[in-house]
């Protein structure tokens, strides 16, 4: 789709409802490329990369700083402006990619893994500044193994493994799938003694100990909770702490890609 490969035969793009298949290069404007690995000139300058990008797209000088001196600001790189790139931390060179793809203000982001090894400080701008322009009607693609980052920022995700697609959906649509691995943690003022544990462990199917807290995996939170609490009170027993913790979207993906191997004959159970 931005690259030069032809595509096969049978294959066709869509972009805006219109079929961009037989002629990409028209269409290519409508994208900017975040690439993980930065493909700005590492000799040049900030400032020397991003004019350079702009003469590509015929940009008048006029149009070209102005617009530049904007994104380098929103990004946090004005005191960079006349440093090399070669001289850039990964976090900086990664906010430069960002000006370079923005620079001409397309409609589309293309984001291969954009907080990949950054530092804290970039990722929180990188997210804020991703949510930002999703906001102001981006249409944005992201390849990414952060399944935080998909859970942040995106409204329909697809999970594939091998090539193929085991997933299409929106992140709270994929967990909500998943719901019956919610676990409940607690902790228990004091020392239980062997037959208080006996009890707990009896009372509670699929109750663990580990670190001093007791967890246990919920098919209905609710209700589970309600068993807990009038346990506590007929045993005598005072709850310290306690926290239910949501299924996360990364142990949905860990899920569907060991059940898709499976299913294939990839791994065993």
């Amino acid at each position: 789709m931005t690259g030069i490969f032809k595509l096969e035969d049978k294959a066709k793009i869509e972009i805006f409802n219109e079929d961009i298949t037989t002629n990409l290069s028209k269409y290519k404007s409508n994208f900017g490329i975040v690439p993980e690995v930065s493909n700005a000139f590492s000799d040049f300058t900030v400032w020397q990369n991003l004019k350079f990008s702009g003469g590509i797209y015929g940009f008048p000088k006029e149009k070209i700083e102005k617009r530049s001196k904007k994104l380098l600001e929103q990004f946090g790189l004005l005191d960079k402006m006349h440093s090399k790139t070669k001289a850039l931390s990964k976090g900086l060179k990664q906010r430069l990619n960002f000006c370079l793809a923005l620079l001409h203000e397309p409609p589309i982001l293309i984001l291969d893994e954009p907080t990949s090894g950054l530092d804290p400080i970039s990722v929180k701008l990188m997210r804020n500044r991703i949510l930002q322009l999703k906001k102001e009607g981006k249409t944005i693609l992201i390849t990414t193994h952060d399944m935080q980052e998909a859970q942040t920022i995106c409204d329909r995700i697809l999970i594939m493994n091998r090539g193929k697609i085991i997933a299409d959906e929106s992140p709270d649509n994929i967990r909500e799938r998943f719901k019956s691995t919610s676990t409940i943690l607690f902790k228990i003022d004091g020392t239980l003694s062997q037959d208080q544990k006996t009890s707990l462990m009896d009372t509670f199917d699929s109750i663990k100990e580990k670190n001093e807290y007791y967890s246990i995996s919920s098919y209905n939170i609710l209700r589970d909770i309600s068993n807990l609490y009038h346990y506590s009170k007929e045993n005598n027993l005072q709850i310290s702490d306690f926290k239910v913790k949501e299924t996360s979207l990364e142990e949905v993906f860990i899920h569907l890609i060991k059940e898709d191997s499976i299913s294939i004959g990839g791994l065993k159970k």
